[in-house]
């Protein structure tokens, strides 16, 4: 009887169970359902005080660029060039010249220079990366200055020349390059004719020339001049921005100064001048002069073409 009893709940309690089994998953279920529509809602929605947050920094930052400090902020930490430096370079013929190129804030970056005509790279940093010793690169120490040395400058070297930074997006500065042949002229008539007495004054002006020249030498005939400071002076200087003027005075002429004066400077060829020291002689007569003793030597040559011009025809019978 008892063992029956037994038996006959067995069903019941399993019922039971089940049913709480069920009820408990269920509530679970419903419990996973409810935290991924909170954590969902929270994912669309976002976080309020972070969104204020970003929304004050972007407000923030767009106050800043409009007010043209967020440019400066950029400028002052990129590389770039200083451009209060000369674009235009003008040298003479052989003599060395610097292409300046400073950097700011050039970091790990590195400078180059490049000739625009041919597209030919030239330096890299120190490093040159042309088959031409005159072309070297000049960086002095703890400084922005990246500079382009060329020697002895010939004319084909005039052009555009580009400083490049390794950057990204590069920048460039470029810089053109005038090179000059110095002309030596001496002003004034030529021959020069000088009453004895008065003195003689020429003017020697060396034009396409930046630079002084080292030395300007003048010549009487064979004769270097420049020491002899009893009755001559000599004067060297600047004229404009490309033109030096060399001045040579000698007082009281006499018929001993006349002959080939010339001036020489160290940067162009020698120019010369014929004076005439005149003791109350026509300039006029001594012109007809000259032109008449040159006559012999005009029928002379007349004679021997003749000469010439009968033996030829002779030898060809």
């Amino acid at each position: 009887m008892l063992f029956k009893e037994k038996h006959t709940s067995s069903p019941l309690i399993s019922a039971r169970r089940e049913l709480w089994f069920y009820s408990v998953k269920s509530v679970r279920t419903l419990a996973g359902i409810l935290l991924c529509f909170v954590v969902l809602n929270r994912f669309v929605e976002g976080d309020s005080s972070k969104d204020e947050l970003i929304q004050k920094e972007r407000k923030r930052m767009v106050s800043v660029s409009n007010n043209g400090d967020y440019w400066l902020l950029v400028q002052s930490t990129s590389p770039s060039f200083d451009q209060n430096r000369e674009k235009n370079i003008t040298t003479q013929l052989g003599q060395t010249v610097y292409l300046h190129c400073i950097v700011n804030n050039l970091g790990d970056k590195a400078v180059a220079w490049i000739r625009r005509h041919d597209l030919h790279l030239l330096t890299v940093g120190t490093v040159t990366y042309i088959n031409d010793n005159r072309f070297s690169p000049v960086h002095v120490e703890n400084t922005g200055d990246w500079s382009l040395q060329i020697k002895y400058p010939q004319l084909t070297d005039a052009g555009l020349y580009e400083c490049q930074v390794s950057s990204d997006p590069k920048i460039s500065f470029f810089v053109n390059l005038r090179v000059l042949e110095p002309k030596a002229e001496i002003l004034g008539v030529h021959p020069l004719y000088v009453k004895t007495g008065n003195s003689i004054n020429l003017t020697c002006v060396i034009s396409d020339s930046p630079e002084l020249p080292v030395f300007v030498f003048w010549y009487h005939n064979d004769r270097m001049i420049n020491y002899d400071t009893e009755r001559g002076m000599i004067s060297l200087h600047k004229w404009g921005n490309d033109a030096a003027i060399s001045t040579l005075y000698i007082t009281d002429a006499q018929l001993t100064d006349s002959g080939n004066y010339s001036c020489g400077p160290s940067n162009a060829e020698a120019t010369g001048i014929s004076v005439f020291c005149l003791n109350g002689e026509n300039p006029a007569a001594i012109q007809r002069d000259a032109s008449t003793s040159q006559a012999p030597s005009r029928i002379q040559w007349e004679v021997w073409k003749f000469i010439l011009l009968t033996v030829s025809w002779m030898l060809l019978r």
